[in-house]
Parts: C-alpha cells; sequence; structure tokens
C-alpha cells in the first residue's frame, strides 16, 4: 500500500559507511564516478519521529512541471522554461527506513528542492 504526502521533513545527510547505510546496486541514476561517494539521507524527522534510514534504495532527478511552480509567470517570459529563478529539478531519494525498534520497516520517497519534503509512504 501506497500514501502521498507533502509534508516538510527535517533531514540529516551522512556518510553511508559511518551511518551503516546499506546502498543497493545502482542506487544512483545517471551518477558519475563511484556511486558510494558522497552523502546520503541517514534520518529524518517526521510526525515527531526519529526515522532511522537502514538503506538507499534509488535516486533519480526529476523536473518540477511547470504548472506546479508558484508564483511563475507565463512559459517562455523571462529564462527558459518561465523560470524566474526557482527550481526546475528536485533530488527524489527512495530509502528503508523505520521509526524504532517495535514498528516495522517502511519504504519512503524523500524530495529535496529547496527543503526536504516526504512525497510517498509505502508499507
Amino acid at each position: 500500500m501506497s500514501r502521498r504526502y507533502q509534508d516538510l521533513v527535517e533531514v540529516r545527510l551522512g556518510d553511508p559507511d559511518e551511518h551503516r547505510v546499506r546502498l543497493e546496486p545502482g542506487w544512483r541514476r545517471g551518477a558519475l564516478g563511484d556511486p558510494g561517494r558522497g552523502e546520503v539521507p541517514t534520518t529524518f524527522l517526521w510526525q515527531g519521529r526519529v526515522h532511522v534510514v537502514r538503506g538507499v534504495l534509488a535516486q533519480w532527478t526529476q523536473r518540477v512541471p511547470w504548472w506546479r511552480q508558484q508564483g511563475e509567470g507565463v512559459p517562455g517570459e523571462g529564462a527558459p522554461g518561465g523560470s524566474s529563478g526557482t527550481v526546475l529539478e528536485q533530488q527524489v531519494w527512495r530509502v528503508e527506513a523505520s521509526a524504532g525498534r517495535t514498528l516495522g520497516r517502511g519504504v519512503y520517497d524523500l524530495v529535496q528542492d529547496e527543503q526536504w519534503r516526504l512525497e510517498r509512504v509505502s508499507d
């Protein structure tokens, strides 16, 4: 079962080896160099609970549809795509995380553009 959200979350990034975050093979799409390098989400705060990331399942970049951009003009005005300096792409991290020992693990889609949001939860 999957549920969609648009909740703001606080995300902490860190070294996957140091925080024991499992990186699935092919987790980063379109990455140059060694996909095991760099920081990944290690914990996030959602609904008053700290969720510990156990694994990064995938990471990708997606374009923001122009009709969802707030405060934008008509496409073609100003910068290409109708943008006036707002974010046109966002990073999506699909992670496996748990909110404690007694609660099961779930799959969460964390979206990063100007801020972090939780977009989807699958259990």
